[in-house]
């Protein structure tokens, strides 16, 4: 096929002799027809939401229009606009719409695509949505009604539901004849949100591809890729309950899908998805770079192209996906399906075009291609490509790294490699677990082999596979999962699990779950005490709604023992429970007899908070009576403080490292937080930028930021994703969103995050900001830990203690004040605050605590330099002393322990038998707890009976040591004892044994 658009269509026409629109549009056109089409009737356009689910846990990726409109739907929330308009970006990877494994091989499926869609929320229903739609496909779209087919739903007699004969009479009255209006069941024809909920009965549109003339009714819905759905028109009316019947809603809706790619390609005159100008581009960037044969379009796997040419499709279809979620702030850490689709194309790239660095050129044509219409593609493309050169940094490492097993597997099944083997420790074992039982599958109906559930589950729950790696998996071996059957498996689990979670806590769950929710708006009503720099909570009145004692509900607790655990529900309640990574608050619930009982743990259950309190002496509780909520104000206080540091602190991050920066974890306490940080950039969080850091977050305290915070839904965060930073793959909820702002008119600090933790009202409230210790925990990834509030002038002061502390033996080192001993002794003690001081709560900046030990170790080595120069003297002085008093005349040999060795870290024995060349010498050494010695006869001296090694020897076998000579040297004139540990005790006895041996078998062999 040819890139030109206008050549593919002619191409198209003349191949199979027929007529399509006049005008081959561009994809940016198709798709602004469509909008602009609805636009006109009345419909409001609503910008794609990102690919990355905020609000719905049940999804890896946003994989459908109707995704951002799910609270609408299920009525939580108020829509915006009675008709909506857009176009969407979906990815299919996993679960039930699973795409990944037939794209490339095949002209329509793709990992990521986009959904143009329109909506009615109550308006319109369904003549209106089927006379649009019919509109715009024959009408501006231009296509041939000889070539659509339309379906229906044919009803279900055990829901009671009836075909939907009003959908008939709407195709037929827009003037479809009987035999092209097709009516299919529930799998076809009825859609479902989910188990329960919103659900109704759906209208298709399928295209003939082939142009033929006859009626093909008989292949509509068949799995033919010469005729396929080109749009869905589902009506929803009806609610699914929890038993299964559907029920009538008292609001109808409107929910359409039709594929942008498939459009495309229909306007473009192309059989395939691919022969489009979405997707030409991107092969001739890839042509171009890896220099191979160009693009052929083939699907047959018997053609000589075929399998470059589904490696091209692979490749491109990869790079939109990556690019769509990257550029909407999805991590690979975060999750698995991405970084799996990244290595693929990496490997990909590697294989099948010699390229480690395709990617790395292809995404930004993708950002070309789709910029226009999704600008953050456009905007976050350098943030993009620094996280895939990441990655693909980190993958060459695991494979090069990757075990000898592991490394085995992947040459013997070359294929398992774009799987996360390399970080699964369990996956050899259960590969190779699934090779032992897998000629014992049995064989369902459609050939393919069986995985028994049990043993699915013990690949997930013992070996550690994911359910992504195990479909995975089970695609490249050609194998069927039993997926019912393995979720049953894992539903047992959690109920297990909840069961044991549940009597770990001790409380009746579903007795728990049946009360109301209790108000905790007052956990946020809170004031700042500005003389004495804290924060006070208002005590509240609340009403006892279940008492739990030893994991029973019981009307009254009385006469139990001190110290016990209760827990009690209350109607409304001021303590925050540990969320967003800020801990519970403590504090003491007071009876109406006065009694206080201290609150040792919040909890939440559903909305229901959980109070743990220790049972007091005295103390009564019965149901519906009235206690008293009060917090304790200082380790509230402190939480404030450090929840509100780890915005600023995350804001300044970003801004310092100007790279990639996203949060992994934090943990906010009265006494400090702690924040991990995955960071991809070339700016690392090194000392420099750790001090630029700090000083940030201490200017915008100095500035007095006012912080804002206000309330938000769902819909509003989709509309201001770009400026807010979230924490990837945290989910939140529909409504109720706290939003904290932070932002400093000056440009220097700009913080929006979500956040359900408790704040300041102004950044000056902080008072100050210390980082204390940041550790590096993987790759780009670092633990990051800090105090404000009264903690972090304290430690500021510390520093600024330790750096003069510092400066001061820098000095008296150059100046020569003092003596290298008190020198030494004076770099030690402060060495040992630097490292231990915690263990004395002693809190001292990161950045003082680095440098002023590279400064203490630079001053430490100078001193050992000195001393280790001094040291040699005292050697060379004790042997020359050791000579003088043993002329040669009297004293024919030396035997001597050299004490000044004592003093050294290390010592070169040879240095001091040089000393001696004229005579035999022998010389033992203790240093550091290990003893040494060595020998040296002159040549004139040896004998069969007396030579070094046999000499050395004698002192050896005291030590329980070897000896030999030096490496190229004869162990007849020279040799040495290897080095031994020897208990201090021990010492003094078996030197003098050993000095006794050597003298005495020198006496009785050397020749005289």
């Amino acid at each position: 096929m040819q890139i030109n658009g206008q050549k593919v269509c002619l191409a198209f026409r003349r191949h199979y002799g027929t007529s399509l629109a006049k005008n081959c549009a561009s994809a940016s056109s198709v798709r602004q027809h469509f909008l602009d089409f609805f636009l006109s009737s009345n419909h409001k356009f609503v910008r794609s939401s990102p690919v990355v689910p905020f609000c719905d846990p049940t999804l890896a990726f946003v994989n459908a229009g109707m995704n951002q409109f799910k609270g609408v739907l299920l009525g939580r929330e108020t829509p915006l606009h009675r008709r909506v308009v857009n176009s969407q970006k979906c990815v299919r990877v996993g679960g039930k719409h699973n795409d990944l494994n037939v794209v490339g091989t095949d002209g329509y499926h793709h990992t990521f695509f986009e959904m143009l869609g329109n909506w009615s929320f109550g308006d319109y229903f369904k003549e209106e949505a089927c006379r649009l739609a019919w509109s715009l496909i024959t009408g501006p779209l231009q296509i041939n009604p000889q070539r659509l087919y339309v379906t229906y739903f044919g009803g279900n007699e055990r829901l009671g539901l009836p075909a939907d004969a009003e959908c008939i009479e709407i195709w037929r009255s827009i003037g479809l004849p009987q035999e092209r209006i097709l009516p299919f069941g529930m799998e076809e024809n009825f859609w479902e949100m989910g188990q329960t909920g919103p659900c109704g009965p759906c209208s298709e549109i399928h295209i003939d591809h082939t142009l033929q003339t006859g009626n093909r009714a008989l292949s509509v819905n068949m799995g033919l890729a010469d005729l396929t759905e080109l749009w869905n028109i589902v009506f929803i009316q009806y609610n699914r309950e929890e038993d299964g019947t559907v029920s009538t809603l008292p609001e109808r809706h409107v929910d359409t899908g039709m594929g942008f790619e498939r459009l495309v390609a229909i306007q473009q005159g192309s059989r395939s998805n691919y022969d489009t100008d979405l997707f030409t581009p991107l092969f001739d960037s890839v042509q171009k770079v890896a220099k191979c044969e160009p693009y052929g379009g083939a699907f047959s796997a018997t053609a000589a192209t075929y399998q470059l040419d589904t490696a091209y499709r692979i490749i491109a279809d990869h790079s939109r996906m990556i690019l769509a979620c990257l550029a909407d702030g999805m991590i690979p850490d975060q999750n698995h399906k991405l970084r799996r689709i990244l290595r693929r194309a990496l490997l990909i790239s590697e294989r099948s075009f010699c390229q480690k660095r395709l990617l790395y050129e292809i995404i930004p044509r993708v950002a070309e291609v789709l910029g226009d219409t999704y600008p953050e593609m456009q905007s976050r493309l350098p943030d993009v490509l620094q996280i895939v050169r990441h990655e693909g940094e980190v993958f060459d490492n695991l494979r090069q790294a990757s075990s000898e097993e592991v490394k085995k597997l992947i040459k013997d099944f070359p294929h398992l490699e774009e799987l996360d083997v390399l970080d699964s420790p369990g996956f050899v074992l259960a590969f190779e677990e699934l090779q032992r039982h897998k000629m014992h599958f049995k064989v369902e109906s459609s050939g393919l082999p069986i995985i028994p559930s049990d043993l699915l589950f013990k690949f997930y729950d013992t070996y550690g596979l994911d359910r992504d790696t195990l479909e995975h998996l089970a695609c490249l071996e050609k194998l069927h999962m039993d997926l019912a059957a393995f979720e049953e498996h894992l539903r047992v689990a959690k109920r297990k699990s909840m069961v044991t979670r549940r009597n770990a806590m001790k409380l009746p769950g579903q007795e728990i779950v049946k009360l109301p929710e209790t108000d905790t708006e007052p956990k946020y009503q809170y004031s700042y005490d500005q003389e004495a720099h804290t924060y006070r909570v208002p005590p509240v009145q609340a009403k006892i709604l279940a008492i739990v004692v030893d994991r029973e509900a019981v009307q009254r607790a009385e006469d139990l023992p001190e110290g016990d655990s209760v827990t009690v529900v209350l109607d409304r309640s001021n303590f925050y429970h540990e969320s967003g990574g800020q801990e519970a608050d403590f504090g003491v619930i007071v009876l109406a007899s006065g009694v206080e009982m201290p609150v040792k743990g919040v909890e939440n259950l559903q909305n229901r908070l959980l109070h743990t309190v220790s049972w007091k002496e005295g103390a009564k509780l019965s149901l519906g009576e009235s206690v008293t909520l009060t917090v304790n104000s200082e380790a509230r206080s402190g939480n404030i403080l450090h929840h509100t540091s780890t915005h600023l602190l995350n804001a300044a991050v970003r801004r310092i490292t100007e790279g990639v920066v996203y949060q992994r974890s934090s943990s906010v306490t009265s006494t400090g937080m702690k924040m991990e940080f995955g960071v991809y950039g070339q700016k690392k969080l090194d000392v420099e930028n750790l001090e630029r850091v700090q000083e940030v977050v201490r200017s915008a305290i100095a500035k007095a930021i006012p912080l804002n915070i206000t309330t938000i839904d769902s819909q509003e965060l989709l509309r201001r994703n770009q400026e807010i930073t979230m924490v990837p793959g945290e989910v939140y909820p529909d409504r109720g969103l706290r939003l904290v702002e932070i932002l400093h008119e000056g440009g220097d600090l700009q913080s929006r995050e979500l956040c359900c933790g408790t704040h300041a009202r102004n950044t000056r409230e902080l008072e100050d900001f210390c980082l204390t210790s940041v550790k590096s925990v993987g790759r780009a990834s670092y633990m990051v830990s800090a105090v404000a509030g009264k903690a972090a002038i304290r430690a500021q002061e510390m520093g600024r203690q330790m750096t003069e502390d510092v400066q001061g033996i820098k000095r008296d080192l150059e100046t020569g004040k003092q003596q290298i001993e008190h020198l030494e002794a004076r770099v030690h003690r402060l060495k040992n605050v630097l490292q231990h001081g915690f263990q004395e709560n002693l809190i001292i900046p990161h950045t003082v605590k680095v440098s002023s030990l590279d400064i203490l170790n630079g001053i430490a080595k100078q001193i050992r330099s000195v001393t280790r120069e001094t040291l040699k003297e005292f050697i060379e002085i004790e042997m020359k002393n050791v000579l003088e008093d043993n002329p040669s005349d009297q004293s024919p040999f030396i035997v001597h322990f050299l004490s000044s060795a004592s003093l050294m870290e290390s010592v070169s024995l040879q240095k001091a038998t040089r000393l001696c060349p004229d005579r035999p010498i022998l010389v033992i050494s203790l240093t550091g707890g290990e003893i040494k010695a060595r020998c040296c006869v002159p040549e004139k001296c040896v004998t069969k009976e007396f030579t070094a090694d046999l000499w050395l020897q004698e002192v050896s076998r005291v030590f329980k040591s070897s000896c030999a000579a030096p490496k190229g040297q004869d162990g007849n004139f020279v040799c040495n004892m290897k080095a031994k540990k020897i208990k201090l005790s021990a010492v003094d006895s078996q030197l003098e044994t050993a000095l006794t041996f050597a003298r005495d078998y020198a006496s009785r062999l050397m020749p005289r």
